[in-house]
Order: C-alpha cells, then sequence, then structure tokens
C-alpha cells in the first residue's frame, strides 16, 4: 500500500504470542531478582531452555545452576481447580528436558493475574521412570509460587553449606592437627592433612584429587628442597596410613569441602583393602576455603598439579640365576625372570608384565600381563622371591626413586646406600605426561600448535644387565 505522500510502506504486526511470552519469562526474572537468584536468558536459540538461574548465599554466587523453561498463557493451564491445574507438555519437550545435565524447573505464567507456577519437572521425569506410560500431565500446586519457599528448594538441592572465617580457621587447625612422619636421617618428612589438600588441587582449584602417591610426592618435593642425598625409607603400610588417611577424609565430609562418595571410598579400604583414590569437586564452601587459605598465608593453595590417565614406565625388576663376584665387580648369568610394571598415579595402579624362562636357550613365556594395585603387587613380589638371595635381583628404576612402590622395594631388597639429592629435582615422567596431556588437550584441538609426547623408554628393556638381549615373540 501507500501513505498519503505516495510512499510505499509494509506494515507488520506483532505476534502477540511474542508478547505473552516475553511477559512471562520477564515475571520470573524480577521474581528471582527479589529473591536475590541470578536470572540470565538464553537468547541465542530457544531449544527447551528460556535460561538459567544461579543460587546465591547472601552476596556470593554458589556457581550452583538450574534451567528454566517458562510458558506463559492460560492456554497453558488445563482443569484448573482452586489448588492447582494440569500443564500438557510435547514428547519433545520431555525427552529433551530428561537429557539435561542441570535439574531444570518449569514455570507457567498466568497472564491474568500474573502470577507464575513452577515444578520441578527434573524429578517428575524421574519418577515417571517406573511408569512411563503413566499420566501425561504435569500437575502443578498453585502454592508453589517464586518466594521464600522456592528459594529454600532451589537450595535444598545443592550442597551450600558457608563456613565465615573463624570457621573456617578452626578447619585449617583441624588438618594441620593430622600429621604423618615418615623417612629417616635427612629424609624425615612430616605432612599434614591441610598439605594434602592444597597438593591435591587441580582443575583452576575447582577438584580436589586423592591418592597414595600424592603423599610421595609431597615427600619429594621436601627431600628436593633440601637437597640432601637420602636413603629411601617410606612405610606405606595400611597400619601406618589408614589412621592419617582417614581421618583426613572425615574433616573433607564433615565440613563439606569435596563431593565425596563415602561408600566407593569405605569399599576402597576395607573390601579392597587398598588406598581409596578419587577426583572430586570442591563444593562452594571448598573453594571458599581455597580463598581464605590464600588469604591467610597459604601461598601452595593453588592449581599445582597436572592430571593423566597416562601409564608410564615406573620399573623393571630382573632375576638371574647366578651371580659371581670378580674383580670388576659383579657378574650376572642368564635371566630366569624379567618383570616390567608401568604406572598411574592418579588412579593409584599398576600394570604388571611378568615373563619367565625355564632355561637359558629358551624362549620366555607370559606368566601374568594384568592390572594391579599396590598391594597385590608388592604381595605378587614377595610370594614369588622373597625367598631369594637379593643378590640375583636387580631394580631398575624408570623414573624418580621415590613412590609407594619403589619405596617398599628399596626396604624389601634391604638397600641401605642413599640417592643423589639431584635425581629428586626436576619433574618425573608422572608429571612431564601430565603437562603433555593438559597442553595437548587445551591447544592441540585448535590447532595452534603440535605437541611431542615427552621421551619415555618402553618396556620391557630388552638390553639386560647381564648384556643378554631380551627377545620376545
Amino acid at each position: 500500500m501507500s501513505d498519503a505522500a505516495g510512499v510505499w510502506a509494509v506494515t507488520r504486526k506483532r505476534s502477540r504470542n511474542a508478547r505473552t511470552e516475553r511477559a512471562g519469562v520477564n515475571a520470573v526474572d524480577d521474581a528471582c531478582n527479589a529473591l536475590d537468584l541470578i536470572w540470565r536468558d538464553l537468547y541465542q536459540e530457544d531449544v527447551g531452555v528460556d535460561g538459567t538461574i544461579e543460587v546465591c548465599i547472601g552476596e556470593f554466587p554458589s556457581g550452583k545452576l538450574v534451567g528454566a523453561q517458562v510458558k506463559s498463557g492460560r492456554s497453558y493451564i488445563r482443569s484448573e481447580t482452586a489448588s492447582g491445574f494440569r500443564f500438557y507438555p510435547d514428547a519433545d519437550d520431555l525427552t529433551y528436558w530428561g537429557q539435561l545435565s542441570i535439574p531444570l524447573i518449569l514455570f507457567v505464567h498466568d497472564p491474568a493475574d500474573r502470577s507464575v507456577y513452577w515444578v520441578d519437572v527434573t524429578k517428575h521425569i524421574q519418577q515417571r521412570a517406573a511408569d512411563p506410560l503413566g499420566p501425561a500431565h504435569i500437575a502443578f500446586l498453585k502454592s508453589n509460587q517464586i518466594n521464600d519457599a522456592f528459594y529454600q528448594y532451589l537450595t535444598s538441592l545443592f550442597d551450600l553449606t558457608s563456613y565465615d572465617d573463624a570457621k573456617f580457621m578452626a578447619v585449617r587447625a583441624e588438618l594441620e592437627a593430622i600429621s604423618h612422619t615418615d623417612g629417616i636421617g635427612s629424609g624425615r618428612v612430616t605432612v599434614t592433612g591441610l598439605d594434602l589438600f592444597t597438593g591435591g588441587l587441580w582443575g583452576l582449584c575447582s577438584k580436589l584429587q586423592f591418592h597414595s602417591s600424592l603423599l610421595a610426592d609431597l615427600f619429594r618435593k621436601a627431600v628436593s628442597a633440601a637437597r640432601e642425598d637420602i636413603v629411601v625409607r617410606y612405610s606405606f603400610s595400611r597400619s601406618d596410613l589408614y589412621p592419617f588417611f582417614t581421618r583426613y577424609i572425615d574433616v573433607l565430609m564433615r565440613h563439606h569441602l569435596a563431593l565425596l562418595d563415602g561408600t566407593d571410598i569405605n569399599h576402597s579400604l576395607y573390601a579392597k583393602l587398598e588406598f581409596p583414590t578419587f577426583l572430586a569437586p570442591l563444593t562452594l564452601n571448598g573453594r571458599r576455603f581455597v580463598e581464605y587459605l590464600r588469604s591467610n598465608g597459604r601461598e601452595d593453595a593453588h592449581d599445582n598439579r597436572f592430571f593423566t590417565l597416562t601409564l608410564v614406565p615406573h620399573t623393571q625388576i630382573e632375576v638371574y640365576a647366578s651371580f659371581e663376584e670378580t674383580d670388576l665387580g659383579g657378574r650376572f648369568g642368564p635371566y630366569t625372570d624379567v618383570l616390567s610394571i608401568s604406572f598411574n598415579p592418579h588412579l593409584d595402579y599398576y600394570h604388571l608384565v611378568h615373563w619367565r624362562r625355564a632355561s637359558p636357550n629358551s624362549s620366555p613365556v607370559k606368566l601374568a600381563d594384568q592390572t594391579i594395585y599396590f598391594f597385590e603387587l608388592v604381595d605378587h613380589l614377595d610370594r614369588s622371591f622373597g625367598e631369594l638371595n637379593k643378590d640375583l635381583i636387580l631394580l631398575r628404576h624408570l623414573d624418580q626413586p621415590l613412590t609407594p612402590l619403589i619405596s617398599w622395594l628399596e626396604a624389601w631388597y634391604g638397600i641401605d646406600g642413599p640417592f643423589s639429592a639431584s635425581v629428586f629435582e626436576g619433574k618425573s615422567n608422572l608429571e612431564m605426561f601430565g603437562f603433555h596431556d593438559e597442553l595437548s588437550s587445551i591447544l592441540g584441538a585448535t590447532g595452534v600448535m603440535e605437541i611431542s609426547e615427552p621421551s619415555l623408554p618402553s618396556l620391557p628393556l630388552r638390553t639386560l644387565a647381564s648384556g643378554e638381549i631380551m627377545t620376545i615373540d
């Protein structure tokens, strides 16, 4: 059409539904703001979630989010009574909502009186799973509005324990009072529960690692700083470490510092009879505890560890049929057994491959090729070679010599000679691989750089100490 001046114009109308839908989102936004909840619109594309709500504790955002889907209009309110109504979702919506990784709250806005009602649709879907052919509707209660009760419901979905500085001071003192001292001479080291906490921070201090080799790494860093030659004598027995570890884990759980699975930890301790391992998210309280420590003299409360799932060469054990003292030292006879052991400290497991040959002219036979844990491994070694003359056994450590296994091997073998202080300096193979894995994951996918893996020996080492070349079919 043309206007009076003869200029062509196009007349467009805004959708009434768009105004209604926006009114619903605005109503939820305003109600959240009144409760000090943070509403965030998802403008880009509406695929079943209109926004997110972040729970706050006083002035502190918690980092805990729920999704929000807003439906606005009387058409969504069916079978209405004085106390509630029914909402009939699309099947595709239910499928999508059930796949979300965060809880989802469904809101229905009644533009007639500007009321907003809510239901936890994630909980609805979980309950419906027991009866998938049950009612096709979602029941809303009119008493469920965005008020203090709604705020309390959101906070109940998460662990939002939050201490003040006085409480954190008490937690710090409790962790410092938990201590374990080990080693001999200049290698004697004391590690506290607080050392375990700061040493285990990972993922931009959002997560906490725990494994027995974390303790060994703290030992290594302490003796490296001392720069003295030491005899590696550290006990990783259950009787020595269970009380220390369990007291530390109790503080984490009792003060809500990390999200831990107590059942899994107890299963490791008392069913598997192994040390527990975990990589647990820090809670709001745990993250605030890290900030407290940084502000109060613990400069090591930072992300100071790498993480890798790589098994790296750890030690090779060679067993010989004879050993002869000569003027030039010792000379081994033909080998009988070769054991190659790789290690991943973050999950506290080893991979053992054990070859044996019956005679010098025969080919070695693989007796074992398995994933194995610390106490299973040392039991296998002690049962297989504990009664053997140790002169017939050679230990070839392929990493820095202060780990649970190498500490046990040194004591089992009866070695009293010290290691040079220089071997404890720098990064271990495990740290090098952890750095490589994290750098690859950050930069490799973007094509920013090419990264070469650290150069490490492959196991088994084919050239043995006797000069023989180990041949494997």
